[in-house]
């Protein structure tokens, strides 16, 4: 299991969010990876939250698009996938990290230079780095996967939405990640099975029982696993196709878990552990002298 606690152990239901302004380039600053040359490396925006009175640390949200939006233009990356995104980013406060690729998000030469510039954005701006959270669909789903397997203390939250199948997957080191997956059962463009293999996988691992999954055709409703031991989440939309990623993004249920998790225990946390420790030891004595 990871060292972290998580703020928030229970889901709560979901409550469809206002219509988003749509996304617009000028929300970002270029954020780009570049040589020494100035040769592009890793084309990127980088939505910088206005400065607050309280200068503290702020989360950051590192997004991965899909195949559809792959390229260097810098631009295809923040369209309208991330619109309900952004807004949220806005609302909380936080930083909104999208690199673009155009060799897809499976290589260790692109996951690496996607970290090496969140440790830019946590050198030089205000950013938490206890509270990184990742997100992407589809083949950027599958590098949700990817990122938090080579990287597996580096995010407190992962919400990979329809992912491909990972490049490679080792189910042990997602063993203990906060994780919460969605898929649609219909997805034509990439199988369900991509993601239920995954969350059997991590189960297993953790030598945790597999949960009955529907069977396809019919009308069995959606279908929510929570194992709150691992802190793993998988929501099965019966219908939505692929392109279900705009009512996840819209859905302050998923908001409210992901920013309620951080590396380290909250001080609220930190008080109850440190209580029921020495509850745990007076009882020990007490025990001890014959009380």
């Amino acid at each position: 299991m990871r060292s972290y606690v998580p703020v928030v152990c229970c889901l709560f239901f979901a409550m469809a969010a206002p219509i988003a302004p749509a996304a617009n380039v000028n929300d970002f600053i270029d954020f780009s990876l570049r040589s020494a040359t100035n040769t592009l490396i890793l084309p990127a925006r980088l939505y910088v939250p206005p400065p607050a009175a309280d200068p503290s640390p702020r989360p950051l949200i590192l997004f991965l698009h899909g195949s559809g939006e792959s390229g260097v233009d810098n631009l295809a990356q923040v369209n309208g996938n991330i619109d309900f995104l952004l807004a949220e980013a806005k609302r909380r406060d936080a930083f909104l990290y999208a690199p673009q690729t155009n060799i897809g998000w499976a290589g260790s030469t692109v996951l690496t230079r996607t970290m090496t510039m969140i440790d830019r954005a946590i050198a030089d701006q205000e950013v938490d780095p206890n509270r990184i959270y990742v997100t992407g669909l589809s083949m950027g789903g599958g590098g949700v996967w990817n990122i938090i397997t080579r990287y597996p203390d580096r995010f407190a939250a992962a919400v990979p939405i329809c992912p491909v199948t990972p490049s490679p997957f080792d189910p042990a080191s997602l063993d203990g990640q906060s994780i919460w997956d969605f898929h649609a059962r219909n997805d034509s463009t990439v199988s369900v099975n991509a993601s239920r293999n995954v969350i059997s996988g991590i189960l297993a691992a953790a030598s945790e029982p597999v949960p009955e999954y529907p069977a396809f055709g019919g009308l069995f409703p959606n279908f929510q696993y929570d194992n709150n031991l691992l802190d793993l989440h998988y929501t099965e939309f019966r219908i939505g196709g692929h392109g279900i990623w705009s009512q996840v993004y819209r859905r302050q249920d998923m908001y409210d878990w992901m920013f309620g998790h951080s590396l380290v225990p909250e001080p609220s946390t930190l008080v109850i552990l440190a209580v029921s420790l020495m509850g745990f030891v007076m009882i020990c004595s007490r025990r001890g002298s014959g009380v």
